[in-house]
């Protein structure tokens, strides 16, 4: 029988830490977390929900892969993997212990869109984009980021990906 897969968007608590057996092979630690957030409909006002914290272990090109991918912590990462139960005695108390962690396959930065700042962009209930009014209909509307000037943070000269 194989192991459960996880999918998991998670933030890194630290930074990976990345170590090399003496064989070369790459090995890199991390430690996840992800809280849900409801909004209280009594104060409008949003809560923290449950509290997820996990840990992620990679093994040689993967663990390469997040050595060279300069991870910080609170970067928002995007893991799938392997679930498997680490055992062990602990060493002060002679108890036995346990906890799950996931054998990292994939990983990568999980991209969100910038918060919105104003009255600014993005898509409206109709299907269209703008930042007041009109949209991708043709010419070069008042509504249109990139024929207006182009992109905030963006050059005008460079392209909007």
């Amino acid at each position: 029988m194989s192991l459960p897969n996880i999918t998991v968007t998670a933030r890194l608590v630290d930074a990976p830490e990345t170590k090399w057996l003496p064989n070369g092979t790459a090995i890199a630690k991390l430690r996840l977390v992800s809280n849900s957030r409801k909004l209280n409909k009594d104060t409008q006002q949003w809560e923290d929900g449950s509290t997820w914290w996990g840990r992620g272990t990679a093994f040689g090109r993967i663990a390469e892969a997040i050595a060279e991918a300069n991870l910080q912590k609170g970067d928002l990462v995007t893991v799938r993997g392997d679930v498997e139960t680490d055992q062990w005695e602990d060493k002060t108390t002679g108890a036995k212990r346990s906890a799950d962690q996931v054998i990292v396959r994939e990983i990568g930065r999980a991209l969100t869109p910038p918060k919105q700042q104003g009255g600014g962009g993005g898509f409206a209930a109709n299907g269209s984009y703008g930042q007041q009014s009109g949209g991708f209909s043709g010419g070069q509307q008042q509504g249109d980021p990139w024929g207006s000037g182009g992109r905030p943070g963006f050059a005008d000269d460079q392209p909007p990906f």
